[in-house]
């Protein structure tokens, strides 16, 4: 009995099955791909590349391959938190909840303030060590003239990008010119220039037309993006403590090199 018992066993291991449903998965799968339906020569391909792949990795797993490898951990850990993601649904909201989700993170949904600017640049490559100065110099002529002329761009030198931005976000203007010019233009005031203001591409003269605060978001207005948010979270929190449930089911031992303690006579040499 054990010596049967031991060949069917051998034999369903060595059993392979490509079922219909896998069959359709790689046509539909081609399909996708290549816009069209496989050949039959392409499909037997297709079977034969998959048939391949089942015998291998089972060839692979009994000769403990995935074993020790990083590669293989990580996936697999992958895998089970996808799926527990799909698994752990929460329950859905009660207005109540969003109302205090919203309120606990208002900042998420603040409109950014706007600003309206036209600037003008000097290139320090075609300056050199005079670019500050060119700039103060220029900076003295501009505000002479109250108003930004129409031709300002002929009061520096050529840029790649635009001179004028009408409203503005900082997240848009960091994209452009990089954090260390827009932080500090938000904090310059209206209708009058500003600078010497520094960026990655240079020197700029800075004219705030106007700066535009954002009024406070409105729950009905951002409803769906809250209640969005709010699954996203939970469902978080659901997965962590998933993972921390399976933690817990296991004792686990964290083995540590023992630290040395310098001898006294070691002590005397370092001092």
């Amino acid at each position: 009995y054990g010596f049967f018992r031991q060949q069917d066993a051998a034999l369903q291991e060595r059993a392979v099955t490509i079922t219909a449903a896998e069959v359709n998965w790689l046509t539909d799968t081609w399909q996708k791909r290549w816009n069209r339906p496989p050949t039959p020569e392409e499909r037997d391909g297709l079977i034969d590349q998959y048939l391949r792949e089942v015998i291998l990795s089972r060839e692979a797993l009994a000769m403990g391959l995935d074993q020790n490898d990083t590669v293989i951990r990580r996936r697999l850990a992958q895998k089970l938190e996808f799926l527990s993601q799909d698994l752990l649904r929460p329950k859905p909201p009660s207005e109540g909840e969003l109302r205090a989700y919203f309120e606990t993170n208002i900042e998420r949904y603040q409109p950014p303030d706007l600003i309206t600017l036209t600037h003008v640049f000097f290139d320090p490559d075609k300056r050199g060590d005079t670019t500050l100065e060119d700039a103060e110099t220029v900076k003295a002529k501009l505000i002479a003239l109250k108003e930004p002329p129409q031709d300002v761009r002929s009061f520096g030198d050529p840029f790649m990008l635009q001179s004028y931005y009408p409203e503005r976000s900082e997240a848009e203007l960091t994209k452009l010119f990089g954090s260390g010019f827009a932080r500090p233009v938000f904090e310059l005031a209206p209708q009058q220039w500003h600078g010497p203001v520094l960026s990655g591409y240079g020197v700029h003269l800075v004219y705030v037309h106007d700066r535009q605060e954002a009024d406070p978001p409105i729950f009905s207005e951002v409803e769906k993006q809250i209640r969005q948010d709010w699954e996203n979270d939970k469902r978080d929190q659901l997965n962590e403590q998933f993972v921390a449930n399976l933690v817990a089911r296991y004792d686990v031992t964290i083995e540590e090199e023992p630290v040395e303690e310098p001898s006294p006579e070691a002590e005397v040499q370092v001092q």
